[in-house]
């Protein structure tokens, strides 16, 4: 079965699916950055935590019962939220 051209096909969406997220992550990486920017010549905090609670919540509204679980969404973006602090964090040294 490892050269199926089916499981071959497969594999291709999720290797174009694993793409499509890192740019998207990159994106996101860029809006960051500029919003940061934004911010430190505003004065206003570099973190939101009540930002961050509110996305959660979408993000969880957005799981569907044949993809990903509520729970593993919120997961999944603690970790991109935590990179994203740490971008924010790093553009202030």
């Amino acid at each position: 079965m490892e050269h199926d051209p089916e499981l071959e096909r497969l594999r291709r969406g999720i290797d174009a699916c694993n793409r499509d997220l890192c740019a998207a992550l990159d994106e996101r990486a860029r809006l960051v950055r500029v919003v940061a920017t934004l911010k430190r010549a505003h004065g206003l905090a570099a973190l939101d935590p009540a930002r961050e609670d509110e996305m959660l919540r979408r993000v969880r509204a957005l799981a569907r019962a044949d993809g990903y679980g509520a729970d593993a969404l919120e997961r999944i973006f603690r970790a991109v939220l935590a990179e994203s602090r740490a971008i924010v964090l790093d553009e202030r040294v």
